[in-house]
């Protein structure tokens, strides 16, 4: 006969179940309309990858909003005060683990365990995870975690296979490993890898809660034991004081004494689970208040008609989610020139089509938005770098100031080439000549590309023809 869940259980079940919903529909809605935060908006660590970015200059990482700051400042209140209580409670990924758990338990009909001695071993592995993704996104300036992120691999399955397997090849290949791995080993990603969950098992060693065990009460049924879900042992020391505690009460609510036999503590003093539970969602609910007042609240970037009014207006700001109506208007730029210097036929891919579905719609293939990032500043006549090079902020104007032959022109050789300059397939060796401030022969030269060939045309499409490889350009360009 199956055990009865606890209202605590149950409750804890429907806020998981909710924020692996909400957090799927949001990666869902985000690759059809716009405004719509991205899953790299909706993931918590990302506060702390962009964190000394912010404290340095108020500015953040690519793809990253003020609303992950608001996160990462609840959860660590929370960590603080409750452990890893965000983790056993409020976490989309971690609730898919527990999907995939439970299939497991039913397909398996029992719980594998990991032996103790590699457990306690593979349970380090997430700190020196998180301080290289820490360091070395704050070195980079870049999520350098995003392409094996399996939380980014799943946010972007509604995009269809193919397009996740060109961006996120290891971070696919990490998700299924994972989802597969649960099934044998409750929440391994958790217990293992997880950063954000280092960070809170660290900020948990603050002893304000504790579980205690009642010694004399206490049966020695290991049901507690068994029914964690990160395999701490409960049934051992007077208190739980265990970093790898997700607060998630299972071991309270399955123990069969009904004598308080295992008691949650605030500061010492028992409390009851209920009032766990409300600390918990008081201190994000306080999170969520304070980021609404302070205007930090928000999960999604500033649209460009946004940026434009407040004269904060760059190239780079055109996402795959733009329209060709958004860009033209913000810019300033005439729709039909648009058109024409992104090579698209108007009738095709309709003005308030999404850029990203330019591929699809005109049937091009490997269509990228920065496509139409490289066609707005031909316009405009100013350098782009294409993405990860820098853009300038532009005022948007009535017409289009400087024609697409501007980047023809610059100085006769080349210099050095800028610190985090990256070459694109998307860009034509024009645009090189624009970004870089040199001549298209000086580009041509530099790259070992011949005389006569197209520069108005992207490099990537002339591979074959001319008998070169992207990444041998991209070395080219550095040296």
């Amino acid at each position: 006969m199956a055990t009865r869940l606890s209202p605590i259980q149950v409750a804890r079940r429907v806020t998981l179940g909710v924020a692996l919903a909400g957090m799927t529909i949001l990666a869902a809605l985000h690759q059809r309309m716009q405004g719509v935060p991205s899953i790299d908006a909706l993931d918590p660590f990302g506060g702390l990858e962009t964190l000394l970015k912010f404290l340095a200059g108020g500015d953040y990482i690519k793809k990253i909003e003020p609303g992950n700051i608001v996160m990462l400042g609840g959860i660590a209140v929370l960590g603080v005060v409750l452990s890893r209580f965000f983790c056993g409670w409020f976490c989309a990924f971690g609730a898919l683990q527990g999907v995939f758990g439970w299939l497991g338990k039913k397909l398996f009909r029992r719980r594998f365990v990991v032996p103790k001695r590699l457990d306690a071993v593979l349970r380090w592995l997430k700190y020196p995870i998180l301080a290289a993704v820490v360091y070395f996104t704050w070195r980079t300036g870049e999520l350098v975690i995003r392409p094996y992120d399996p939380l980014a691999a799943y946010g972007h399955l509604p995009a269809g296979l193919t397009a996740v397997w060109a961006e996120f090849a290891v971070g696919l290949g990490m998700l299924v490993a994972i989802l597969v791995l649960s099934t044998l080993y409750e929440r391994a990603f958790c217990k293992y890898v997880c950063p954000l969950g280092a960070v809170n098992a660290i900020l948990g060693r603050i002893p304000i809660f504790r579980i205690k065990r009642t010694v004399p009460t206490c049966i020695s049924c290991s049901k507690c034991d068994k029914a964690c879900p990160m395999n701490v042992d409960v049934s051992g020391p007077e208190a739980v004081g265990s970093a790898e505690c997700i607060s998630c009460m299972e071991c309270v609510t399955v123990c069969p004494t009904k004598k308080s036999s295992l008691v949650p503590t605030l500061g010492g003093k028992p409390v009851k689970l209920r009032v766990v539970v409300a600390f918990g969602f008081g201190i994000f609910i306080a999170a969520a208040a304070i980021g609404q007042a302070t205007g930090m609240l928000r999960f999604s970037a500033r649209s460009l008609a946004e940026r434009a009014a407040l004269g904060d207006l760059r190239v780079e700001d055109i996402k795959g989610s733009s329209t060709y109506a958004m860009v033209a208007d913000s810019f300033g730029i005439e729709l039909e020139r648009l058109y024409r210097e992104v090579g698209v036929d108007p009738k095709a891919v309709p003005a308030d089509a999404m850029i990203k579905d330019t591929g699809k719609l005109a049937g091009i293939e490997g269509f990228e938005a920065d496509e139409a990032r490289i066609a707005v500043a031909r316009i405009l006549g100013i350098p782009y770098a294409g993405e990860g090079g820098a853009a300038p902020t532009v005022a948007p104007t009535a017409s289009s100031p400087a024609s697409s032959s501007h980047a023809a022109t610059g100085t006769p050789g080349p210099g050095s080439v800028p610190e985090g300059f990256a070459l694109e397939g998307t860009m034509s060796v024009t645009d090189l000549a624009a970004a870089l401030g040199w001549s298209t022969a000086a580009v041509a030269e530099k790259l070992g590309l011949p005389a006569d060939i197209p520069v108005d045309r992207p490099l990537r499409d002339m591979k074959d023809s001319y008998g070169y490889s992207m990444p041998d350009l991209k070395e080219r360009i550095k040296r």
